[in-house]
């Protein structure tokens, strides 16, 4: 019973009879576990529920290659100079648009409100931004997204 749920999201990966359900961890005693913020931060969003607060938050990442380089790095090597990377489009210019795409895809039949994405100053670096969301919902929402690219990726390795 150390394990309430949160939040529930369709589950992109096996279809909608499979759901993803969002956990907060206690311990035994049924106090939030020391890496447990969110509890915390329900106690302010309680305090200001009133107020409707709304949030938007961006996830930048970098996609690794099965050996730890970034995705579509020259081997022992370095990319160009930075410029034509951020918001790029084209061969040479984006890596893993692919793993960046079906993410986005398995977001939203998840049910997370993901509201867009885009290519970085770095090779294989990529962000995505989830909101508006309310209160809580937010750090519900980013948590479940980046669960999400870690199983979208696997599919790619």
């Amino acid at each position: 019973n150390g394990w309430p749920p949160l939040a529930l999201f369709r589950d992109p990966m096996r279809g909608d009879k499979c759901k993803l359900v969002l956990c907060e961890a206690y311990n035994h005693e049924m106090k939030p576990v020391t890496t447990n913020h969110r509890s915390s931060c329900m106690e302010a969003m309680k305090k200001v529920a009133a107020d409707k607060p709304w949030f938007g938050i961006e996830q930048e990442y970098t996609l690794l290659d099965m050996d730890d380089h970034p995705l579509g790095w020259p081997k022992g090597g370095f990319p160009g100079p930075q410029g034509p990377y951020y918001c790029g489009v084209g061969a040479g210019r984006v890596m893993g648009r692919d793993i960046v795409k079906a993410h986005y895809r398995a977001c939203l039949f998840a049910g997370i409100k993901i509201a867009g994405t885009n290519a970085e100053v770095m090779p294989a670096q990529w962000e995505f931004q989830i909101g508006p969301c309310e209160g809580i919902e937010e750090g519900d929402h980013l948590l479940m997204a980046r669960f999400l690219l870690h199983r979208v990726a696997a599919v790619f390795t």
